[in-house]
């Protein structure tokens, strides 16, 4: 068996230079995010400092939350357990790096090692983004190189590229299983029982919709082959135990306490203050009007959304924001204090994301036939399910764009290898337009929010 670490190997001089240039720009928008917040987030007191206290609802980024940097100041559960099963002892070995640093210096490095991890993750997101584009799609370099910086000039997955929160390791992850699924896909060959089972069991750990899509990709690769007893046992069932494992571990060592604990400071607070007790009362009834109405509140059916406005949701949302910044409330969040609801200040700007949108529609059409293309539909169909169809998340559908996104250059590749003539350079020259002002425009308005 090959060193299953060689995916990870720069292996000629036009990945080296992707890698650099991902690298410097990734490492400065990091840099910037952190130095934006510097004063707050690095506060230590030796070790003693509270999590919750010091970073809940303190970065003011677009509504993506700081459970990384809260996990390595005060390691305990703060994902949802049921969405993101395993997702926190991802981050046990840079909790102890990080605890140590705090009480031996004073100093809360988390944003800092979230920021290095954050750039790394990133840069080899455009590294399988690329491959992708070039191995699998059959580009040539300087189209490859195009079509990646496209899908990074988009703004919800170049603020991903900079948060704390889980998209861009979920982008990663994303794009490594569309690199690995896709080249099988080229070659006609099935998928190694122990490359899926890794695929499934790291894509789930981080966000169980996630796990579905690698999946849906292990049969779209394997056909019937995906129901062979091996793949079954090895590849889907032993993961599977490994999750609910760790899941159930997870719950009763981190969860269960943190809610105890969290319960008797409640307690003690309202005791000496009972007007607490009314103001908790108030936010609750305010947040659950921001996040709309939902069908019950049982487990799993509370993501389901009657109230959300589906068009809004994706004219200003998921081909809005996720392509585009808005000017007004720029970078805010829907629970302190942006309308669920923004429009952009200019006609122009809906021309652009309809531009974008025409394109990624068009590739899918002209690659239809082409199985990658039918795989990422798949994917995409469960991000719109769980999003638009049931509206979980719809008012902030922005924030999820590097979960599916890569699906547009994948899908412009199509128009690239199938046009002939003045229609493949208007499609290259349209892109390569888009890319420069989506990346002047988005990169602008992040640059100065930030330093304002």
């Amino acid at each position: 068996m090959k060193n299953p670490f060689n995916i990870f190997a720069l292996r000629n001089k036009p990945e080296r230079w992707l890698a650099l240039v991902s690298a410097l720009i990734f490492g400065a928008l990091n840099a910037l995010l952190v130095y934006a917040h510097w004063d707050r987030f690095t506060m230590a007191r030796h070790g003693h400092v509270g999590a919750w206290w010091l970073l809940n609802n303190q970065l003011h980024f677009s509504g993506y939350d700081p459970y990384a940097y809260m996990m390595l100041t005060q390691y305990t559960a703060y994902y949802e357990i049921n969405r993101h099963p395993i997702y926190t002892f991802f981050f046990w070995p840079l909790y102890q790096l990080n605890h140590w640093i705090m009480v031996t210096f004073d100093f809360n490095a988390a944003p800092i090692i979230i920021g290095v991890l954050i750039t790394v993750l990133s840069t080899y997101t455009a590294l399988f983004t690329y491959r992708t584009l070039k191995e699998v799609m059959g580009l040539g370099v300087k189209d490859s190189l195009w079509l990646t910086a496209l899908f990074f000039s988009f703004a919800s997955v170049l603020t991903a590229a900079m948060s704390p929160d889980h998209f861009i390791v979920s982008a990663f992850l994303l794009t490594l299983t569309l690199y690995v699924f896709g080249k099988c896909l080229r070659d006609n060959k099935p998928v190694a029982w122990w490359k899926g089972a890794i695929l499934y069991l790291l894509t789930t750990g981080v966000t169980l919709t996630n796990g579905v899509k690698t999946l849906l990709g292990g049969l779209f690769v394997d056909g019937k082959k995906t129901f062979q007893w091996k793949n079954i046992v090895l590849a889907f069932c032993l993961p599977t135990l490994l999750l609910v494992a760790g899941a159930t571990a997870q719950y009763y060592e981190l969860a269960v306490p943190r809610a105890q604990k969290s319960a008797n400071i409640v307690a003690k607070t309202r005791a000496k203050d009972p007007t607490l007790a009314k103001k908790d009362s108030i936010n609750k009834i305010l947040n659950k009007k921001i996040s709309g109405e939902q069908l019950s509140d049982k487990p799993f059916l509370k993501y389901i959304s009657v109230s959300a406005h589906r068009t809004y949701g994706i004219v200003e949302g998921l081909f809005g924001e996720s392509i585009q910044l808005h000017r007004d409330y720029l970078l805010g969040d829907i629970y302190l204090g942006r309308p669920a609801v923004v429009h952009y200040r200019s006609w122009f700007n809906y021309v652009v994301n309809a531009l974008v949108a025409i394109l990624f529609f068009a590739g899918i059409v002209v690659g239809r036939k082409r199985r990658i293309i039918q795989m990422l539909l798949s994917w995409w169909a469960v991000d719109l399910l769980i999003h638009i169809v049931l509206g979980f998340g719809c008012n902030e559908v922005y924030i999820n764009g590097a979960h599916w996104m890569f699906f547009i250059p994948v899908a412009i590749a199509c128009l690239y290898t199938d046009l002939k003539g003045k229609w493949l350079q208007t499609v290259k020259n349209m892109t390569m337009l888009l890319t420069v002002y989506l990346f002047a425009y988005n990169g602008t308005l992040i640059v100065e929010y930030l330093l304002h």
